[in-house]
């Protein structure tokens, strides 16, 4: 899953997020939009307050 699905199906704003994590909304909107990398810390906090497992933000791609 992505960051900005997780997060509206929470029902949670970019501005909600960063006033948790204190990560600047800019920074998530850019992030969301995928135009700014994701720190590791930056992906635990917002894992954490969106409560999901950090894992579940990572893809594993199946080869047949």
């Amino acid at each position: 899953m992505d960051i900005k699905t997780v997060r509206e199906q929470k029902g949670i704003t970019q501005q909600g997020l960063s006033e948790v994590t204190g990560i600047d909304q800019s920074s998530i909107s850019r992030m969301e939009n995928g135009k700014q990398g994701i720190s590791l810390n930056n992906l635990y906090q917002i894992a954490n307050a969106l409560d999901e497992p950090i894992e579940s933000f990572f893809s594993r791609s199946q080869t047949a």
